[in-house]
Order: C-alpha cells, then structure tokens, then sequence
C-alpha cells in the first residue's frame, strides 16, 4: 500500500444561504489496490455545525452503489482552505476506470464527480521455497547448502519485474524471478508491473547446522589438557560422547566416528569412518585423533566436529642400579664416609615428557618416602652430604599422566676404622737408638709406609715421618702420621788459650749436656775430668782433647779441641831462617795482603797448612799450601775479624806456628 504524495483541489464550494454552487476538476488520475489518495478542497460557502463530508467510489461501470472509501468522514463547517481527506482504493478493486464524488451530511449535497481515474491490479507477490525441510514449522535450510526461492509466475499475458529483499532492504543486482538462500535472514520480494507494484509478506529463512562437539567423561586417570584433548596413562579407557541436544523440530541425530590417522600417496591425512562406531559415543584406549560427523533428523544436516586428541602415555617402567666408578672394576652399594656410589636408572629417556625424581626413606626400611630437592636427573650421586648413614633410595618417574616407583636401593656407609699410636705421634730417640711403636685399632690390617711395616707394632730407629694406615671393613682406611727424629745433642769443646808454653795449662770448655767426661790422644793432667770445664796440662807438644757428652735423654755426643804448646816464638827462632813471618791478612780485594803468603817459608816444598781458632777448632787445612789463603773456610766462607793460629808442617815436622790477625774492611 502506497499513498499518493501527489494531492488534488477537487472540490470548490460557495454557499449563499441554503443554496450551494460547486467547480468540478476533472484530472487524469492512476492508483493501485490498496493504495492511498488524498482529495484537499476549499470549502467557500459555510455548512452547518455538525457537517461531514465523505467520499464515494463507482463500480467499475461507472454507477455509484453508497461505496464509501474515506478512511473518516471530515468534520467540517464554515468556511475553510486545505482540507482533506484519505481515501483508501479497496484491495478487491478490479482493474479498470472509476469516478469519485463527495457528499456532505448537512445539508446533504453531492459534489460533481471525478472521472477517468485509472484503478491499476497489484501484481501477485508469492514466491516458493525448494531445498528445505520444516523445522518446528520454520523454512529450513543445512548450512553450507542453498535454499532456492522461486517467484510465483505472473497471470497469462502479463509480465513483472523483480527486487529481491533481505531485511526489507533490496538485494543488489538480485532482480530475476528466483533467489539462491545460502545464510539465515528474512527475505521478500518487490513485484513491479506496467502500473503497479506490490511486496510479498516477509519469510523467515533459517539455516541449521547440527551441534557436533565432542567431550570427554572425566574419570581416574585422565587428565585434560584442553577441552578438546585428554592424557591419559596406558591401560585406561576414556570415553568420547557427542556434546549436543535436538533442537525445535529436530527427532534425533545420527552419528558416525571418523579417524586420520591414514595418508593417501602424498602423504596428506585421509578421514575414514571408523567400522561399526554409529552410536553417540565411543571408548578409547591408544592415541590418536579422533572426529564426529553428525547428521540432523530430519534434514539430513551434517557436521564434522573438531578433532579430539588422545594422547596415550606409556608408563615409564625401568629399574635402579648402582653403577661402578671408571675406576672400579665392579660398583659397591658398601660405601666409607668419603665414598660415593653413582646410581642410575636402566632405561632413561631423556628429552622426553619422562620427569625424574630421587627419593629417599631413612632409617633404613623405614619406609618414610621423601623428595630430594634438585635430585630430578636419571642419576644421583650418593654421599654422606645427604646423610651420613644408611639409607634406602629409590627413583619416582612420571610421564605426564603415568607414574612408576622403582625399585629401592639400599647404600651403606661403614665408619673409618679407629687408631691411636702408642706412646705417641710425635718420638724422639737418640742416635743410633730405636723405639717400639703400638697401635690401638680396631682396623683389620695395618700398613705403616705403604707395607713396609705391617702389624700393630714395630721396632723404629730411622728418623722420618711414617704414614700409618689402619684398614678396615670395606677397606676403609684411616690414615694418621707418625714422626720419628732424633734428639738434638751437639757436644761442643774449646781451649783457651789452645796454644800455650812448655809447662802451661789450658782451660778445657765443654757444652751440649747434662753429664761430661774429658780423655785426651796423649797423656795430660785434668782439674777435673768428669766437668763441663777443667783446667788441663798437656805432656805433648801437640795433643787432641775429647770431651764425651750426655743429655737428659742418655744421648751421648763427642765434640775435640787441639792445644799447642809452642816452646818458643816461631816468629824469633826462625827470622833469621825465613826472614819475618807475615801475621796480618786484610782480604778486602784492593791487591795488597789479601791473602798469607808463606813462600818464603814453604821454599818451594810441600808444606801441610791447617788454620785454628782461638779455641783451636780448626777452620781451614790444604794439603799442599798454595800461598794463597785469603781468611775463609774450608768452604770458602769469610772469617771474621780476628786472631787465629795456624800451623805449617813438613814431613810430620812443624816449621811455623804463629797467629795471624783477619781485617776484612782495612
């Protein structure tokens, strides 16, 4: 139904008292069934209080039968512009020509008609649906398929036009006599002919797809990892259902369980039906993936859910050993404090979903399981910073839904065999001397520096340290040290003065002890021969005094001293012979008496030359003299400054003894 924008001045009238005068317009004026138009008149003569006007419409013959088709009659009196009134052409109105008039109540006039108005027929708008079925009464289509609409054909010998329409809206470039549906919506068309146009009621067209989702009953043992995937440890049966209720106008579903796990040539997975899974759900046990096709009743709707992943883990079975060091021939769970045992599982999966952990339960069988922290690897390393005593171990694996416990490992630690060394660690004995050594232990074998000496005990005279080891259980060795060293006796003896004159004494000094005894290599007189100093008298012109020496300890020492007794002065008796005796050295290297030169004594023969101190310890002694002694040591060490005696001989006969006076920074 339309209404004319297009409205007409039909109608004049002019009153002059009762009698009325009207104009008639008469127009060309075309209109369709249902359509609106709008008659606007001036009303130039008044009407009475309580006056309508309304409009009548002829037949198709032209003859006015009291068809009235204002939609309200018009309330009007006086005198008035603009008015008008909606006049509504009836929807059965055949096609054809008609005339309008208009008639008022009081008085009661009738205005002049309108001819020639042309009544067009609306064209037929009904149109027919193809590939469908009723759902709960409503035109229903499978999704993923297409419904046709098709427009009803027009009456013998006319033609339409058609506006496909989606919402009410057209539907571009969609002007033919049918309509392919391919998403829900609400559709009509708009039939146009020559003269008229009409729009067909709005269809509702839906599109439906069954629900084809698919879950997993929950249970012991299954794990979801989404909610389109389970895991699950080997030996468990999960079941997979349908996930879907049957909507409005739906009886029933039916059902078929697809797999992938097939290729075809090139490699690319094929779907399969899985023989004889028709009902709604369906028990697993392997891994795999799996996928649904549900088909709608009625309708024959179908949909493929997506697909639901088993993942199937193995259950990690393996066992624990002790595996040997590199440097074992065979592993030991038996193991001493400062040992280690390596333990390891058979079968180790690594870079796998296996996770490790050690456990360990102590005491020993007790059976009180708890984690090692960071202990996660197929091997751990047992040694007594876990605990220092026995304890069981065993390896818990997991693979992410399966589990195993090993099976346990009992490691034994074995205390260090206990030793203690009597009289002691540390002995000191004399020269020459031995000591017995014991050892309390509860070790089984003994072996004192490396098995040279084997046994508790031992007779031990070399000093030096001894590494003692007590071997016990396991052979567990504990290692202590003995030191064995002599004591320090060192017997010293002087003279003073060591040269003196026929019928002189000496005085005889002795260090190093508690007990002393002077003897001598000839004949002489002792003050006292059993004390550290006596004076003595010597019968030889040249005699070695010994002193023997004691400590608190019953070690014994012997130290000597040489004493001259020179019966007159060398340096006089053979002046005339030699000429005078050179008695200062000053070794300072600048070329003058840096050393003693005897040449005018020695004359060219082998003279022994032997150089004293004051206490007659000889520090210097060649052989053959070269004249060339510059104040040191037989090891070439400088003397200090001072006097010393030498002796200078030949042929067992003494041809000088003098003293001589060492300045080193003259």
């Amino acid at each position: 139904m339309r209404k004319l924008i297009l409205s007409l001045a039909l109608f004049g009238f002019a009153w002059s008292g009762y009698a009325q005068s009207t104009s008639n317009e008469s127009l060309s004026l075309q209109a369709c069934q249902a359509d609106t138009i709008v008659f606007s008149f001036d009303i130039t003569s008044p009407f009475n209080i309580g006056n309508t006007f309304s409009v009548e419409m002829s037949d198709a013959s032209g003859n006015f039968s009291g068809n009235f088709v204002s939609t309200n009659a018009l309330l009007a009196y006086g005198v008035s512009v603009g008015n008008e009134i909606d006049v509504l052409v009836p929807d059965n109105a055949t096609q054809g020509v008609y005339k309008f008039r208009m008639l008022s109540s009081n008085p009661v006039l009738v205005s002049d008609t309108i001819d020639n108005v042309i009544i067009g027929a609306n064209p037929q708008t009904g149109f027919s649906a193809f590939n469908w079925f009723d759902k709960a009464g409503e035109l229903t289509f499978c999704e993923g398929d297409t419904a046709l609409l098709v427009v009803d054909a027009p009456p013998t010998g006319q033609s339409y036009s058609y506006q496909w329409l989606s919402g009410g809206a057209p539907i571009a470039g969609e002007t033919g006599d049918t309509l392919f549906v391919i998403a829900s919506g609400t559709y009509g068309v708009e039939v146009s002919s020559n003269l008229c146009d009409a729009t067909s009621m709005d269809t509702v067209v839906n599109s439906y797809l069954p629900s084809a989702a698919v879950f997993a009953q929950g249970g012991a043992g299954i794990n979801f990892v989404g909610i389109d995937s389970i895991r699950m440890c080997k030996g468990t049966i999960a079941t997979l259902e349908h996930f879907g209720f049957p909507a409005p106008g739906i009886l029933g579903f039916e059902y078929q369980w697809l797999k992938d796990d097939s290729v075809n040539i090139f490699g690319q997975p094929v779907m399969y039906p899985v023989l004889d899974d028709t009902l709604n759900f369906i028990t697993v046990d392997t891994s795999g993936t799996w996928y649904l096709e549900v088909t709608s009743l009625p309708g024959g709707c179908k949909d493929t859910s997506k697909v639901f992943t088993v993942i199937v883990d193995t259950v990690p079975t393996t066992s624990t050993v002790v595996q040997n060091w590199p440097w074992q021939n065979l592993p030991s769970n038996t193991l001493c404090l400062t040992d280690s045992a390596l333990l390891t599982a058979q079968d180790t999966v690594l870079g796998s979903t296996w996770e490790y952990q050690w456990q360990i339960a102590y005491p020993s069988g007790s059976n009180s399981w708890l984690n090692l922290a960071n202990d996660t690897m197929p091997w751990m390393v047992v040694d007594t910073s876990i605990v220092a005593d026995t304890a069981d171990y065993r390896l818990f694996i997991t693979n992410e839904a399966c589990s195993f416990i090993t099976n346990e490992q009992t490691i034994n630690f074995v205390n260090f065999p206990s030793i203690l060394i009597q009289p002691g660690d540390s002995l000191g004995i004399c020269v020459y001397d031995s000591v017995l050594v014991s050892l309390q232990s509860n070790a089984l074998n003994f072996a004192w520096n490396g098995g040279f000496y084997t046994g508790k005990q031992n007779f031990l005279s070399v000093p030096g340290q001894y590494v003692i080891e007590a071997i016990g259980i396991n052979q567990c060795i504990t290692v202590d040290t003995l030191d064995i060293y002599n004591y320090t006796l060192v017997a010293s003896a002087s003279a003073n003065p060591p040269v003196i004159s026929p019928g002189e004494s000496t005085v005889l000094s002795a260090t190093g002890g508690v007990s002393y005894y002077w003897f001598a290599d000839a004949p002489s007189y002792y003050s006292n021969q059993q004390s550290s100093s006596t004076e003595a008298l010597p019968s030889v012109d040249t005699i070695t005094y010994f002193i023997q020496v004691e400590d608190l300890n019953g070690c014994e020492d012997t130290a000597s001293v040489q004493v001259f007794v020179i019966e007159q002065d060398s340096a006089i008796i053979y002046s005339t012979t030699y000429g005078n005796i050179q008695n200062v050295i000053t070794p300072n290297g600048d070329g003058r008496n840096d050393v003693l030169d005897l040449s005018g004594i020695t004359a060219g023969d082998d003279c022994e030359f032997t150089v004293y101190t004051r206490w007659g310890t000889p520090v210097f002694n060649q052989e053959v003299y070269n004249n060339a002694w510059g104040g040191t040591t037989d090891g070439g060490s400088a003397l200090e400054d001072g006097t010393y005696y030498f002796v200078l001989t030949h042929n067992n006969e003494i041809r000088v003894k003098s003293a001589v006076t060492i300045l080193n920074n003259f």
